[in-house]
């Protein structure tokens, strides 16, 4: 065993230099032998990545699971604001700065063309930032762009935090809302792309707990300085966004880069000391062995799937096979939307509705941030045994039924008791979102791009979500404003019957993706017919250059 491993690592510089030497290549002619023996590796890697337990990825693979770890701590800020304006909307302080009087009746409102205008600006920025993070992020990498994101953002906030009328709130929830759109499209993506096959759902798990932890520590805050009567009631909220850039920046500057992303511009030294940097041993030797494989693995995936698309512009995620999983990366995301629409946004707004005071709707809010991380961090078991299929059906499957019952409450009379019982269900509601649509949407999009379009493609499934969340701004208002529609809980009969639809759209479109390397996943993609429920009992065959798919009912040749 030991001889074996010593000659392999003494291989390794004549490997990476005949790949790096026939990168450009379109084919593979005169230089058989190189890709024969690199194929012979990506085998063996792929081998790897289904062989490894859980147990054995951790010991493995702690500092891939650290730096991703790290990246996810931007969502934060994302969970943080994302709470926060839809919290100020119901309390006292907030909206005496920034409303008026409501006639005939003590206490303030903000009008609701208003209330509209800032829970989309942020939504807005968001898609530009989206769309800047699809192109900077594959030119100049993830630390670059993370970078650039963060130190924009501490000068944006200035302008939220001093905003005398709410029109300059507006243009700085706008601007925030740039660098936020970086954030929540990078942070799913580069943890993608250094975890390992066992470990990708965990880590994109954590990503749901980061905005699960910026959600909780607004609530907490809203909650603490609720009785304020002071500006500083909410500038203190605003204040504590400049927290996050000054711990998180530092950190970043000793991450290492995507090592994907530098197969992908054919920087194949670089690549393989990032997986270096990505991995442990009990030896350099065996180290430098799996970097080996593993960065074997990458360009192989890379030239397959440039051998299906060469093209990598936002055009090309709405060709071939990308436009399929393009679709399936947007409907995903978006179902976030859907499964929640007008009620899950607005929640202390929508507790006040249902019959509750301001101090116990702010109560039953600062519980949703305590059932979001505790619940998320449960998922993690779930998605990381029981795939991502199953799961998504049975969620919108609860998920439904639990909204048509608020909806029926709503019927009841306006008092507190109907208001605590609406509430309740709301939280059992939404325990079983975090359990199911709250990850599986990170996890999904995670896996279900081609590697050479991830940031592209998730930026087109992240800004689907952002429209729909528009769209729910602009919707939630007058639906739930007593001056307009004043559905109250009835809302959860329209949000129950768009979880019926999303229910219906997994079933007949969204492939188990779980358990497949990227590879893979090319692979099965490439089979055009092969329907979204059979690719769990899909097998993959490979003979040489032949790749064959054995389906449930037949056997095809690629």
């Amino acid at each position: 065993m030991t001889s074996k491993r010593s000659v392999e690592v003494d291989q390794e510089a004549h490997h990476i230099e005949a790949v790096e030497r026939h990168a450009g290549a379109n084919d593979t002619d005169g230089h058989v032998g190189d890709w024969k023996q690199l194929r012979q590796d990506a085998t063996l890697a792929t081998e790897d990545e289904h062989n490894t337990t859980f147990a054995q990825a951790v010991r493995r693979f702690p500092k891939a699971a650290s730096w991703s770890g790290v990246v996810s701590l931007c969502i934060i800020m994302d969970g943080y604001d994302g709470a926060l304006l839809g919290s100020l909307f119901g309390f006292p302080a907030f909206q005496k700065k920034y409303g008026h009087q409501i006639k005939g009746k003590e206490g303030y409102t903000l009008d609701a063309q208003w209330q509209v205008a800032l829970g989309m600006g942020s939504n807005v920025g968001n898609v530009i930032g989206i769309t800047l993070n699809g192109y900077l992020a594959d030119r100049f990498g993830h630390r670059v762009v993370l970078h650039g994101g963060l130190f924009s953002l501490t000068g944006f906030i200035f302008i939220s935090f001093f905003a005398k009328n709410v029109q300059t709130l507006f243009a700085g929830q706008f601007l925030c809302g740039i660098s936020w759109g970086i954030f929540t499209t990078m942070a799913p993506a580069f943890a993608s792309e250094v975890a390992p096959l066992v470990l990708r759902s965990y880590l994109e798990t954590w990503v749901v707990c980061c905005w699960g932890i910026g959600q909780f520590l607004s609530y907490a805050v809203l909650f603490t300085l609720n009785g304020w009567d002071s500006d500083w009631a909410y500038r203190i909220p605003f204040a504590i966004q400049w927290v996050w850039p000054v711990i998180i920046a530092p950190l970043v500057a000793f991450c290492p880069e995507s090592p994907w992303w530098l197969v992908r511009n054919k920087r194949y030294r670089q690549a393989e000391e990032s997986i270096l940097r990505l991995t442990s041993a009990k030896t350099k030797e065996e180290a430098k062995v799996t970097a080996k494989r593993t960065l074997a693995l990458m360009i192989e995936t890379d030239r397959l799937e440039q051998d299906m698309e060469r093209d990598t512009s936002y055009a090309a995620c709405f060709t071939g096979t990308d436009l399929r999983r393009t679709e399936i990366a947007s409907v995903a995301w978006g179902s976030q939307i859907l499964t929640g629409f007008v009620i899950q946004g607005w929640a202390t707004y929508f507790f006040q509705q249902a019959g509750l005071d301001h101090s116990d709707s702010f109560k039953m809010t600062l519980g949703i941030g305590g059932i979001h991380l505790l619940c998320n961090a449960g998922s993690a078991v779930l998605t990381g045994n029981y795939g991502r299929r199953r799961l998504f059906m049975i969620g919108c499957g609860i998920l439904s039924i639990l909204m048509f019952v608020i909806g029926g409450l709503a019927f009841g009379p306006l008092t507190p008791a109907f208001g605590f019982a609406t509430s309740a269900v709301y939280l059992v509601w939404f325990g079983v979102w975090c359990l199911s649509m709250g990850p599986l949407p990170y996890i999904i999009n995670g896996e279900i791009s081609s590697t050479r379009l991830r940031s592209k493609t998730i930026a087109i499934a992240r800004g689907t979500y952002v429209v729909l969340n528009i769209i729910n701004s602009v919707a939630s208002p007058y639906i739930l404003n007593p001056e307009r529609g004043n559905w109250r809980g009835k809302a959860g009969l329209l949000t129950g019957g768009l979880t019926v639809v999303s229910l219906l759209w997994a079933y007949f479109r969204l492939p188990e993706t779980g358990g497949r390397t990227y590879e893979e996943l090319d692979i099965l993609f490439a089979e055009k017919d092969l329907p979204a429920r059979d690719f769990a009992k899909a097998v993959i065959h490979r003979d040489g250059d032949i790749i064959s798919v054995t389906r449930p009912d037949s056997t095809h040749v690629l």
